[in-house]
């Protein structure tokens, strides 16, 4: 079982990882596949390792770990990256949606 605050944070950093990680994966398993598929795919896999950044640079930055920004304003980046995450994200499934139209 996990206690205290620090073994916690650590948990927040590995787990971070993992999701950069998984999205990375992602990149590897779209790759070679061609047409408006496959670059829809990109820009949706190109949105999953924005969101997966977002969340480490948000875990590093916080007091914890490399002090880079106040709580409020690694809040207000942390929320900047994952609108540009989910703006890319948008992005791709409507490139989709233009296969069905």
């Amino acid at each position: 079982m996990i206690h205290g605050p620090e073994a916690l944070s650590t948990v927040n950093v590995v787990m971070d990882i993992i999701l950069v990680l998984a999205s990375m994966w992602m990149v590897f398993v779209v790759r070679g596949i061609g047409g408006i598929v496959g670059s829809s795919l990109t820009l949706i896999v190109s949105g999953a390792i924005i969101l997966g950044f977002a969340h480490l640079i948000t875990t590093l930055g916080s007091a914890q770990f490399l002090n880079l920004f106040d709580p409020t304003l690694n809040n207000f980046i942390h929320r900047i990256i994952v609108l540009i995450g989910f703006v890319v994200l948008v992005f791709g499934f409507r490139r989709i949606r233009v296969m069905k139209d």
